[in-house]
């Protein structure tokens, strides 16, 4: 059977968790999507399945706030995390990063291993 994109969402929205988030806190509260905290990591397995780019961004008014996604081959653009973000949230002009700068994090060279390998046994599993 063959991967969709909307197979992959649902595997990665069925791996994640405290210890895939990027900041633990944010995992903590509640009142966040289970999404937020995931947006570089998940931008990272999403090209590791269908290639193309990845995308970065920064909050406009506040360039602390930071967001990945991808740009795929034939120029559609995947972003399974935006929902952590109010919908009238400004971001500047997205960047193209190289999956080697994406993965250039102490935080992320942990949690991107462990996400990875859940996606891939509930693709296994389910499809």
């Amino acid at each position: 059977m063959k991967l969709t994109l909307k197979r992959l969402e649902t595997a990665i929205r069925n791996s994640w968790n405290r210890d895939t988030c990027y900041y633990k806190s944010i995992w903590d509260n509640k009142q966040q999507t289970e999404s937020a905290g995931h947006c570089r990591v998940v931008a990272v397995i999403v090209n590791d399945y269908f290639g193309g780019e990845i995308l970065f961004s920064q909050v406009i008014g506040n360039p602390k706030y930071t967001h990945y996604w991808n740009k795929l081959p034939n120029g559609t653009k995947v972003d399974f995390t935006k929902d952590q973000f109010p919908k009238n949230l400004k971001f500047t002009l997205p960047k193209i990063i190289s999956r080697k700068q994406a993965l250039n994090n102490t935080r992320i060279k942990k949690t991107y291993p462990i996400l990875k390998k859940r996606v891939m046994k509930f693709i296994i599993k389910n499809y």
